[in-house]
């Protein structure tokens, strides 16, 4: 007995004894939440767009434009806003009918936005006042019936001034959106009558009344004091050129020193390059100068090979993925900060070619992920390579075009990413 309790007393003297470790010091920076977006550039309802629409409705789709975002929009779906530019008014009940540069859209088009994943649109373009001030308003009405945030414009001068406000696990986000074009329009001449965020460039007004350089920036600092992270959209620069212009790019650091976190641009129906930029007061920021199109008929006879590959360009576009992450630094405090930006290639497949040759019978339009089709296009090749010489001749042709096919997408990643740089790009979405 003396011996068993000799052992359980030696037992408790060990177990007291051991030492205790010392919790390790917490790790920051700590994730608290985020906020995606995914982001896309231009949409253009030229009149073989609205065409493709009405073809995919007509084969049982009962929105056809459904059939044109079908491809991308589980990437929409996923983040928590979705966002394009609309590039075009919403005015049946006001057209004045569509013609080349003067865009007007169906409702169903609106409906179709948020049923695939946008839920933000910019309505600051040089094609806004296209169906004159009442369609202007009009389109602002069916925005709201769609349930669609916009940005932009407004019912008044002030309020086309004004960010958006979102709230999302316990972030705040602003977004302001512009135009420093207007196709030679003008806002109307009472503030009280519905505007759009018009910033011309020096000399470019036309008499139209607009804000100025000091008055855009005024407005970046009071929406940065509303939200922990702001972000801006704006209508600028030159059209079909490569490279931001020199003011822009100027203009585009002020922004982002007056508290914005990203600068989104479209017009110029190309892609320009992306820019990473850290701010005076040590916040990593971005500018995407140029989306490029998202949606349009624009560059559709492109044949690789018979024409220069500049030609091909308004059909190169990305959608881009970023978010607001609110993050623990523990003594230093919690901030809010852009993180996860990430870009995913695109090209707008366009048939008019082959209806024009009555190879194909309606007209098919619609962006695709190069990332996700390249493997797909090489799959059905490898297919076809393994049946050798007991290819029929309506596999043959199917090869010829395949492999053309295969060509034009590889070469148009490899352009497109001379563009805006492959350090950016992410994963395709799952089929």
């Amino acid at each position: 007995m003396a011996l068993l309790a000799l052992a359980a007393v030696s037992l408790i003297v060990w177990r007291v004894a051991r030492p205790r470790k010392t919790p390790a010091p917490p790790a920051y920076p700590r994730e608290i939440s985020r906020v995606t977006f995914a982001a896309a550039g231009d949409v253009i309802p030229h009149q073989a767009v609205q065409q493709a629409a009405t073809a995919a409705a007509s084969t049982g789709d009962p929105n056809g434009w459904d059939a044109l975002f079908a491809e991308v929009s589980p990437v929409f779906r996923r983040a928590d806003f979705g966002f394009v530019n609309l590039e075009t008014p919403v005015a049946p009940a006001h057209s004045r009918g569509s013609k080349p540069f003067q865009f007007d859209a169906p409702v169903a088009l609106l409906q179709s936005l948020p049923a695939n994943g946008v839920k933000i649109v910019s309505f600051a373009n040089n094609h806004v006042f296209d169906q004159s001030f009442r369609g202007f308003d009009e389109t602002l009405v069916h925005l709201r019936e769609q349930g669609l945030l916009f940005v932009g414009a407004g019912a008044t001068a002030d309020a086309a001034w004004k960010p958006i406000l979102l709230e999302k696990n316990g972030i705040r986000i602003g977004w302001l959106g512009m135009t420093r074009w207007l196709n030679g329009n003008s806002n109307p001449k009472k503030d009280a009558e519905p505007h759009v965020a018009f910033f011309p460039y020096p000399g470019q007004s036309n008499g139209a009344p607009g804000r100025d350089e000091a008055a855009v920036l005024e407005a970046i600092r009071a929406a940065r004091s509303q939200c922990d992270l702001l972000l801006v959209s704006i209508h600028w620069g030159i059209e079909y050129a490569p490279e931001p212009r020199p003011e822009d790019i100027d203009m585009a650091h002020k922004m982002l020193e007056a508290g914005a976190s990203a600068v989104i641009g479209h017009h110029p129906h190309v892609l320009q390059p992306i820019e990473t930029y850290l701010t005076a007061d040590h916040r990593k920021t971005v500018i995407f100068y140029s989306l490029g199109n998202f949606l349009s008929n624009q560059s559709a006879t492109y044949v690789q090979g018979l024409m220069p590959d500049k030609t091909g360009e308004p059909r190169d576009s990305v959608l881009i993925q970023f978010a607001a992450v609110k993050k623990d630094y523990g003594p230093a405090g919690i901030q809010v900060e852009l993180g996860g930006v990430g870009i995913l290639p695109l090209w707008e497949e366009n048939n008019r070619l082959q209806v024009r040759s009555r190879e194909a019978k309606a007209p098919v339009i619609h962006p695709v992920f190069l990332d996700r089709e390249i493997p797909r296009v090489q799959a059905r090749l490898d297919q076809l390579t393994q049946l050798g010489a007991q290819l029929t001749g309506e596999q043959k042709q199917e090869f010829i075009e395949l492999s053309n096919q295969l060509d034009l997408l590889k070469h148009r990643r490899e352009l497109l990413l001379g563009r805006t740089g492959d350090e950016y790009v992410v994963p395709p979405p799952a089929p």
